[in-house]
């Protein structure tokens, strides 16, 4: 049986002869961060092969060569995901190529809400039980927690009745128990309390968010993010729908992996709030219609062809342990509803978390994912769409890319009169006194966009998107002769090589900015508004929050508009999931906006087709320099 010694664990996986590296790797608990899902093109596998018997490897594929030959890696490098393994091997994997374990978290910027609890309190003191059977005991309760709480008759759980029976302890004399609905019993405590315990989730294809709020005062006790671990099989939607519809083993087990870290992130929670994971009672889900249906176990395969449907798209509640979240055994879980296939309950709960119906005037509501989810709003009016990004903003797609993990550029500036880039990255000054400085290893998404940007106003891109052959220092080509800006010196990265940003890179990012561009557009038109008529532009997500409005505005990504009314707003997913959690009256009202936004489909639409081309181009240097001098002026 084949096998290969894993450095710097020093670690021996037996594989099946013939087994893919990088599945074997996955098999053995070792993740390796493969956005592309496998298929080779975005590099990030790459391992260093230190030694290797005859034969034990597959040959590089033509593919493989080109990418490595590209990035000057042929020697001792292969893509673990383009390597079969049928002998003994001994390989090292890199720093930048393990799935990465720091995410920025999902801000919110609204912490308290208002409530209309589906749960209260209900506190009583016990009866003494004396010779009473326990059925008669446990009937005494019955009727004086219905009489307590005014409501009657009430269902009990079995699992109420079982703490009861085996209560033990003086500190069971009194009890707080937990209605849900004013009709049924579903958790009990000892003692009194005036809590309740529920938990929002964000399933976002990239990051993993959970708030851990107070049902009955209508705060956040605790946030976290992690990152999704799903990413390890595909940056994109795309990639995890070819992965999971190959056979339900594969989707079972994505779903296995995403629940087992939302019920790690919700036991690290609860321990931060002193309490324990079966004290939460109730849980709200929201996420795109395909992470939608990977949490919920359900075939999202429909949704890779045309016409997008998925399984189901009204609103769901179910027990939460069907799914496998560990919770109180009677908590429920409470799934708002899709718009289409990818108009996903996230942008549903968007539309409440970001307030966008109450805005006067025209607001547009833009969240730039890997998948980009527009909604505008005119008047009583939704219009919503979704235009593929790629995950280009994640950094995936980049050369250099990366998320926002230590180390990655985060801001830079064209330096005209030097001709070169100035950079700022995570980390940068994060270092005790004597340790080695953190040094720039990659781009995450803001960088992306500033880059370009910047690359633009200067005259060293062109509108069309090439990188034009200037005399200047910064503009240089890779190794296989590819036109390149070198974005940060040698001297200032982790891998010994200048950062640079290709050709290709630029491509990447026009297609990401023509789909965006055209789809703000076409809904635009659709309710016949011209760019002037916008009174703001909401940014949501992750990236919504970093991105710099002025360079956005230079590439032309979005209409041309004052950037003070454009507004970064946060995670307004995950704060709409926190008010459906908290306000029973909400969860209708989400179910009210799906049946009320109109939904338009535009990447396959033909104007869609015929504007992308022309959206491709970016604006022109002097406009694109006017965009970044008002951020000098602000």
């Amino acid at each position: 049986m084949p096998e290969v010694t894993v450095y710097p664990e020093g670690k021996t996986v037996s594989l099946q002869w013939g087994e893919n590296l990088l599945e074997g790797l996955r098999r053995a608990g070792i993740d390796l961060f493969a956005p592309c899902a496998g298929k080779g093109w975005c590099g990030k596998c790459a391992v260093v092969v230190e030694a290797a018997g005859p034969d034990a490897l597959s040959t590089v594929t033509s593919g493989e060569k080109a990418f490595l030959e590209q990035h000057g890696d042929t020697e001792y490098w292969r893509l673990a995901c383009q390597v079969e393994v049928r002998g003994r091997a001994v390989i090292r994997i890199s720093v930048e190529s393990r799935q990465r374990r720091w995410v920025r978290e999902k801000t919110l910027f609204t912490r308290e809400f208002q409530i209309e609890p589906v749960i209260r309190v209900c506190q009583v003191v016990l009866p003494d039980k004396g010779l009473c059977s326990a059925q008669e005991w446990l009937e005494q309760i019955f009727r004086l927690v219905e009489e307590v709480s005014g409501s009657r008759p009430l269902a009990w759980s079995q699992d109420v009745k079982e703490r009861l029976l085996l209560r033990n302890g003086s500190e069971w004399t009194k009890a707080t128990f937990t209605l849900r609905d004013e009709q049924e019993v579903i958790h009990v405590q000892p003692g009194f309390s005036d809590r309740s315990y529920g938990v929002a989730i964000d399933v976002g294809t990239t990051t993993l968010a959970v708030y851990l709020c107070d049902l009955i005062q209508g705060r956040i006790l605790a946030s976290a993010s992690v990152l999704n671990p799903q990413i390890a099989y595909g940056a994109d939607i795309i990639s995890r729908i070819a992965y999971a519809q190959t056979n339900a083993e594969r989707r079972k087990h994505l779903q296995k992996i995403l629940v087992d870290a939302l019920n790690s992130l919700m036991g690290r929670l609860a321990h931060q709030a002193q309490i324990h994971p079966e004290d939460i009672v109730e849980a709200v889900l929201v996420g795109n219609s395909v992470m939608h249906h990977l949490a919920l176990g359900l075939d999202p395969s429909g949704m890779g062809k045309i016409p997008f449907a998925p399984v189901v798209q009204t609103a769901l509640d179910l027990p939460a342990r069907e799914i496998g979240l560990k919770l109180a055994p009677t908590a429920r879980l409470h799934v708002l509803p899709l718009k289409a296939g990818y108009v996903g309950a996230d942008a549903v709960a968007a539309v409440l978390g970001s307030g966008l119906e109450a805005i006067e005037g025209n607001a547009l509501l833009v969240d730039m994912g890997t998948n980009g989810e527009i909604i505008l709003k005119h008047g009583k009016r939704l219009i919503c769409t979704s235009v593929p990004l790629g995950p280009v903003f994640e950094g995936a797609q980049i050369t250099y890319g990366m998320r926002a993990d230590i180390g990655a550029v985060e801001h830079v500036h064209y330096n005209a009169s030097r001709g070169n880039f100035e950079v700022a990255w995570i980390g940068q000054e994060n270092h005790s006194k004597g340790d080695e400085a953190i040094k720039a290893k990659g781009f995450c998404g803001s960088a992306v966009i500033e880059i370009v940007a910047e690359a633009l106003a200067a005259g060293l891109i062109s509108p069309d998107g090439r990188i034009v052959n200037g005399d200047v220092p910064c503009v240089t080509k890779t190794d296989s002769g590819e036109r390149a800006l070198e974005i940060v010196p040698v001297t200032q990265t982790s891998n010994g090589l200048p950062l640079l940003f290709t050709q290709k890179d630029v491509r990447a990012v026009q297609l990401a900015k023509g789909a965006l561009s055209v789809g703000i557009t076409l809904l635009m038109k659709q309710i016949g508004l011209e760019e002037g008529d916008l009174t703001v532009v909401l940014l949501g997500g992750i990236f919504g929050t970093v991105i710099s409005p002025y360079h956005a505005l230079a590439l032309g990504m979005l209409p041309p508009i004052d950037p003070h009314r454009i507004q970064a707003v946060g995670n307004v997913a995950g704060a709409g999931a926190c008010m459906a959690l908290l306000n029973r009256s909400l969860r209708q009202r989400a179910a009210t906006l799906v049946e009320r936004m109109d939904y338009l489909s535009l990447p396959q639409d033909q104007e869609f087709q015929e504007r992308f081309v022309e959206a491709l181009k970016f604006p022109e240097p002097q406009r694109a320099q006017r965009a970044l001098d008002q951020a000098s002026d602000s």
